[in-house]
Formats: structure tokens, C-alpha cells, sequence
């Protein structure tokens, strides 16, 4: 009984994990595919988290998205995220210094999920929001994050995205190849480079953030318009720098 009760609520949580910012939307046919789980398995599991509020239907398509209590259970957790309460003063400085858009991502899997963020008058408009995601290999933040990961970890990653890895520009990085050298470079560095990558004439640089067992916890970026981004990259990248470890520091970490 008990080995059942977790089995269905791992299901549970592979159909949630299918809501992501990049399929919001989903039908009953297309949900039973996607975790490969028998229609009345899936079927009942939508029924209850509907009957719930996770999720709502749509009454004309029939298809499912985020309801208001999953959208309230996540909002809560992020506001109680003590990376995010620790980071936030520090990266509000560094919007008002660099003014332009600044992000606060962790490594989940293979994407990078936004903690935080904060923008400016001047800031562009760019897709990210907080609490969505984005893949790790065409972002400066999951770059230098995936740089901090052991051989084995980069290895598996390389291998996933010989076989899932998608151009959203035609400057994203999609080789394995091509991305164990961007990889090479942010050690080197201390920082990497989303060189619009993700979004077409947008530049994003990324620098890691550490805790207190030295390990790469975060990501601060900052993004803005390629034109402004070249011209002050230098003052750019050392501001972000300098913001990354002032967090590291309150976590923890000394070198």
C-alpha cells in the first residue's frame, strides 16, 4: 500500500514537471504520450489536481495549464527561497549601477531556472520570468554553472543534448563540442556568454555564485541590447563579478 501511495505521487509530480514555461498548455491525449502512463492513470491524476486548483481546464480546447493554487504554492516557496532574500539587495545595487536586466538562476536538470530578477527604465524586453526556465546550454548562467560541474556530470549533460538539444537562434550552441569549449573558457574567465543565443540581439554575461562547501549554488547574469552590452563589457562583467561574490561571501564562501 505504502509502495503504491509513492508511486502515485511520483506520477503525480511527472505530470506537474510537464508545465514548464515552455509547454504551458497541455491536452489529456498529448499528457498521456508525453509520460507515457495509461489514459485512466493520467485521467484521474489531472481530475484530482483539477478538483483542486493545480491545474484548470479550458472549457473550449479541453486542454489543462497552471491553476491559481499551484501558482500560489510556488510563489510562496520562492518568496521564502533564503537565496533569493540573501541575493536580493545586492542584485537590485547592481541593476541601478549597470541598468539594464539582471537574473538570479539555479542549474535544474538541464536548464536554468530564474530565482530572481530585477529591471530597469532601460531594459529591453526579454522573455525571462521568475519561476520559468531555459536551457542551460544557450544561457550564460547555465553555461558557467555547467563549468563548475564535474567530468562525469558534463559528460551525461553532453550526451542529452546530442539528442535533445534545439536551436532557439541561429547562434545557439547545439554541439557538445562546441559547448565543452564555452565551458573551457568560463573556468578560464569566471564568467560566460550568452551571445544571442536564447534571444536574438541580446547579450547576457554570467558569473557563479558559491556556498559555503564551495559549491556553485547560483548564477547572477546580466542582460541587455548587444549594442550596449559590447561597448561596456568590461565594466559590465567586472560589476557582476563583484555582485556574485559579495552573495558568495554572505553565504559562506571564502576563498
Amino acid at each position: 500500500m505504502a509502495k503504491e501511495q509513492v508511486s502515485s505521487i511520483l506520477r503525480v509530480m511527472r505530470i506537474l514537471e510537464c508545465f514548464s514555461d515552455r509547454e504551458t498548455e497541455w491536452t489529456l491525449k498529448a499528457l498521456v504520450e508525453h509520460v507515457d502512463l495509461p489514459t485512466t492513470t493520467v485521467f484521474r491524476q489531472i481530475s484530482t489536481l483539477t478538483d483542486r486548483e493545480y491545474l484548470v481546464q479550458d472549457p473550449v480546447r479541453k486542454s489543462y495549464h497552471v491553476g491559481p493554487r499551484l501558482m500560489y504554492l510556488a510563489s510562496s516557496i520562492l518568496g521564502q527561497s533564503d537565496l533569493r532574500r540573501v541575493a536580493r539587495p545586492e542584485l537590485e545595487r547592481l541593476s541601478n549601477t549597470l541598468q539594464e536586466t539582471i537574473n538570479l538562476s539555479v542549474l535544474l536538470e538541464h536548464d536554468i531556472f530564474y530565482l530572481d530578477k530585477v529591471e530597469t527604465h532601460r531594459s529591453i524586453v526579454c522573455n525571462t520570468q521568475i519561476g520559468s526556465r531555459a536551457p542551460a546550454y544557450a544561457t550564460s548562467s547555465g553555461k558557467v554553472m555547467l563549468a563548475c560541474q564535474s567530468e562525469d556530470f558534463i559528460d551525461q549533460f553532453c550526451q542529452w543534448m546530442e539528442e535533445h538539444a534545439r536551436p532557439l537562434t541561429d547562434r545557439t550552441i547545439v554541439g557538445p563540442e562546441r559547448l565543452r569549449e564555452e565551458l573551457v573558457k568560463a573556468r578560464s574567465s569566471g564568467y560566460a556568454v550568452d551571445d544571442g543565443e536564447i534571444e536574438t540581439g541580446l547579450i547576457c554575461f554570467g558569473v557563479p555564485v558559491y556556498d559555503m562547501n564551495g559549491r556553485a549554488a547560483a548564477a547572477v547574469s546580466v542582460s541587455g541590447p548587444d549594442y550596449r552590452m559590447r561597448q561596456d563589457q568590461a565594466f559590465m562583467i567586472r560589476e557582476v563579478k563583484q555582485a556574485a561574490e559579495n552573495i558568495s561571501h554572505q553565504l559562506g564562501y571564502w576563498k
